[in-house]
């Protein structure tokens, strides 16, 4: 991870010293702000878990484009931005004896009370920096293909419903919970973008996991299901694991100015 962050510094550094000195007014061109509307598509979901399909997000980015080309159709990129990523389900984020992250279903009454989840959800925050190359063609025709690379600056989860602790008295409760443990520090992926003028179609792919242990060794993104028999609880947690072993490719339409 270190390597792929030098990398890039140094490429960065390169263009910056090998490009002619450019004059105020193309300084102020080069640089880029735009935003993202997308969902998260998160992958290999287990069927016990009750998750919605549209996992909505947004980003917000600045970058700098380095001409490559005499007639500016080629450009290498850089910024900063903040995306935030979001999964909905009816389930809760909890701990089990051994420190690892599961989902597991909210109970269906609480002190005689009958729970209704309106909703759920798990939210991490990102500050992230893109890096790649673009082509603009004459007519304003736009591709990118980058790199992102992110630190986790927030994650927290959100409910909102009935109350479902031991002591609940039926009523409608908002909660939220900060600093989760197992939460990875860093995400990182590749994102191609093609559009005309300032509007355009993003897809990304995230490598890393979004769950693990405080080495990153392992991914802890586990989801158990309460209706298991308790003797098969191992198994379906073995298999689980296995099965979870990517995290969501994002599919958004963004624009720029």
């Amino acid at each position: 991870m270190k390597r792929v962050f030098i990398l890039s510094m140094c490429l960065l550094a390169t263009f910056v010293a090998f490009s002619q000195k450019p004059s105020a007014e193309s300084i102020r061109k080069r640089f880029s702000l735009g935003t993202t509307v997308f969902t998260d598509f998160w992958q290999k979901v287990p069927d016990s878990v009750n998750n919605r399909t549209i996992n909505q997000g947004a980003d917000v980015f600045v970058t700098y484009s380095f001409p490559m080309d005499k007639n500016d159709h080629i450009f290498f990129f850089a910024g900063a931005g903040l995306g935030a990523h979001n999964f909905y389900s009816k389930s809760q984020l909890k701990l089990d004896s051994d420190n690892s992250s599961y989902f597991d279903d909210f109970p269906s009454t609480a002190n005689g009370h009958a729970v209704s989840v309106k909703k759920s959800k798990l939210s991490i925050t990102y500050f992230d920096i893109p890096f790649g190359f673009q082509y603009k063609s004459a007519n304003k025709f736009h591709a990118t293909l980058g790199f992102k690379v992110g630190w986790s600056i927030n994650d927290h989860t959100k409910y909102k419903g009935t109350d479902y602790t031991s002591t609940s008295t039926g009523r409608t409760v908002r909660l939220k919970e900060s600093s989760l443990p197992n939460i990875q520090n860093i995400h990182y992926g590749p994102f191609l973008t093609v559009g005309c003028k300032w509007v355009g179609l993003t897809a990304s792919y995230q490598i890393t996991s979004v769950f693990g242990t405080s080495d990153h060794r392992s991914i802890l993104f586990q989801w158990v299901s309460p209706s298991s028999p308790s003797n098969q609880s191992r198994k379906v947690k073995a298999r689980i694991i296995k099965r979870l072993q990517r995290t969501p490719d994002k599919l958004g339409l963004g624009c720029d100015v």
